[in-house]
């Protein structure tokens, strides 16, 4: 009987559990739906971006019919395909909701409420996706009917699934990045010069503007080491054709392994900036 009681416990623990992180997700939902302007204005903005680089690109393949491998629908199903990867798997600066939260004592309110706040940023965060995911949505067909006869469309069913996966475990990796980076105000005012700086270098090392194979040797050498070009470059290889599947489950174990060490990151350094707020006047 009191295993039985127990486990009845734990079951309603669980439930309470999944309600609050619930309301957390339908509130940001609601909350993102506030700035209609604002997110229009993103959207816009992002296809402009993706506009001019296909330009860039369709001027480049005027004289020549291959640049590092890739023929000229490759190169524009790549920038797409990376566009809507990138867009996708954005934070939207999720860092400066952090650091706010610790700037303005924010973090005191959480900190006494039965919950994690790093779970919190995380159900947070999914609220943003869902939001990014309607954007999607209408951006798409905006695209296709610009590239409809440039695209290259050829993935079977299990290529489609890991790369569901693959933008499952990119979303959390720039997800934690972001963390970490809004963790840092535990020790200084100002993380928006580091944020911009990891914005660029990672959208250049992943591939976000061009297939990383297109840098010299040594960069590309490089980019293995870091989690970026698992992000990006290495799914729209897989959606190409121009890797395996194999290849491709390799990519996604890396990113999997990139996660678990992010994530270890971030238990370490919240605890030691937890130290440092607590003693500055919590």
């Amino acid at each position: 009987m009191a295993s039985r009681a127990k486990k009845i416990r734990k079951r309603r623990h669980l439930e309470n559990q999944m309600k609050k992180y619930f309301r957390i997700l339908s509130n940001e939902i609601q909350r993102q739906f506030s700035y209609r302007a604002s997110i229009a204005s993103y959207a816009l903005g992002n296809i402009g971006e993706l506009l001019a680089l296909a330009i860039i690109w369709t001027i480049v393949y005027k004289n020549i019919d291959s640049v590092g491998g890739y023929g000229a629908n490759e190169m524009v199903s790549y920038i797409v395909f990376a566009w809507f990867f990138s867009f996708l798997t954005t934070t939207y600066a999720f860092e400066r909701l952090v650091a706010r939260d610790i700037h303005r004592g924010t973090l005191t309110n959480m900190l006494v409420k039965p919950q994690s706040y790093i779970r919190y940023l995380m159900t947070v965060a999914t609220g943003r996706v869902v939001i990014a995911f309607l954007i999607v949505l209408v951006q798409g067909l905006v695209v296709y009917l610009f590239f409809r006869d440039r695209l290259i469309f050829e993935v079977d069913f299990l290529t489609f699934i890991l790369l569901v996966l693959m933008l499952i475990a990119t979303y959390f990796i720039n997800l934690f990045l972001s963390i970490l980076i809004g963790f840092i105000a535990f020790w200084t005012v100002e993380i928006n010069g580091t944020y911009y700086s990891l914005k660029v270098f990672s959208k250049f090392m992943s591939g976000t503007f061009f297939p990383i194979s297109l840098l010299p040797v040594f960069f590309v050498k490089i980019s293995y080491f870091l989690p970026f070009v698992y992000t990006i470059y290495i799914p729209v290889q897989l959606y190409l054709g121009k890797i395996s599947f194999v290849e491709g489950l390799k990519g996604f174990a890396i990113e999997i392994l990139w996660l678990v060490g992010l994530y270890v990151i971030i238990k370490v350094v919240w605890r030691a900036g937890l130290k440092r707020y607590e003693s500055v006047g919590i």
